[in-house]
C-alpha cells in the first residue's frame, strides 16, 4: 500500500478560518476611509455644480435673454437655499416685487417660472456663514438686471446682505472634519 504512506500537504480548517478572518479585518479597515472620501467627493461635486448654475444664471441675466413674453428681456432670478435639505429652488421673477421667503407668492405676475434642483448622493445645505445675523434657515439670493447685480436676503426687504457663504455637506458634518464644502457665491462677472 504505497499510497497510504504518502503525506498530503494543504491547509487545515483552522488555518483557513484564521486567514479569512485576517482578510475580512483588512478589508474592513480599508473600506472605512472609502466612505469618508466618497462623501468628500460628492460634496465637492455638488459645490462645483452649484457654482456652474450660479454662473449660468448671472450670464443669462446680464445677457438680457428673453425668458418669457410676460417678463421681457430683463427678468430677475431668485435662488432659495434652505438648511437641512438637498433641494435648491430657483424662481424667475417679473417686476420689482421681492417675495418673502417665508411664504413665496404664487402670483403669476410675480413668479413666472419655477425650477427645483436636487443635489445628489445625500449632500445637503448644512449652514450659512458670512454677514448673516443669527442663524437663518432660509436664504434668498436674487440676481437683478441689467448688470447681474446681486444681493442675499433672509426673508424680507429689511435684511439685505452683501455676501454670504453656503456650506454644503452631510448631516452632522463639521467644517473641520473635511466633509463640507464652503461655496462663496459671487457675481463672477464684472
Amino acid at each position: 500500500m504505497f499510497w497510504l504512506n504518502q503525506k498530503t500537504s494543504g491547509f487545515t480548517l483552522i488555518e483557513l478560518v484564521i486567514v479569512m478572518t485576517i482578510m475580512i479585518i483588512l478589508l474592513g479597515i480599508s473600506m472605512f476611509p472609502y466612505g469618508y472620501y466618497m462623501q468628500r467627493s460628492y460634496t465637492e461635486r455638488a459645490g462645483d455644480w452649484l457654482g456652474q448654475e450660479w454662473i449660468l444664471a448671472h450670464k443669462a441675466v446680464r445677457g438680457g435673454i428673453e425668458f418669457d413674453p410676460i417678463v421681457g428681456k430683463h427678468a430677475r432670478i431668485l435662488f432659495v437655499f434652505e438648511k437641512w435639505t438637498s433641494e435648491i429652488q430657483s424662481y424667475l421673477l417679473s417686476g420689482s416685487i421681492l417675495p418673502n421667503l417665508s411664504s413665496l407668492p404664487t402670483d403669476p405676475n410675480v413668479i413666472v417660472k419655477y425650477k427645483k434642483f436636487i443635489m445628489e448622493n445625500g449632500v445637503e445645505i448644512v449652514g450659512f456663514t458670512g454677514s448673516l445675523f443669527g442663524s437663518p434657515n432660509r436664504v434668498g439670493y436674487i440676481i437683478s438686471p441689467p448688470y447681474a447685480e446681486w444681493v442675499f436676503y433672509t426673508g424680507s426687504t429689511e435684511s439685505y446682505l452683501t455676501w454670504s457663504i453656503i456650506i454644503l455637506g452631510y448631516p452632522g458634518a463639521t467644517w473641520w472634519g473635511g466633509r463640507t464644502r464652503e461655496v462663496l457665491l459671487r457675481p463672477y462677472l464684472k
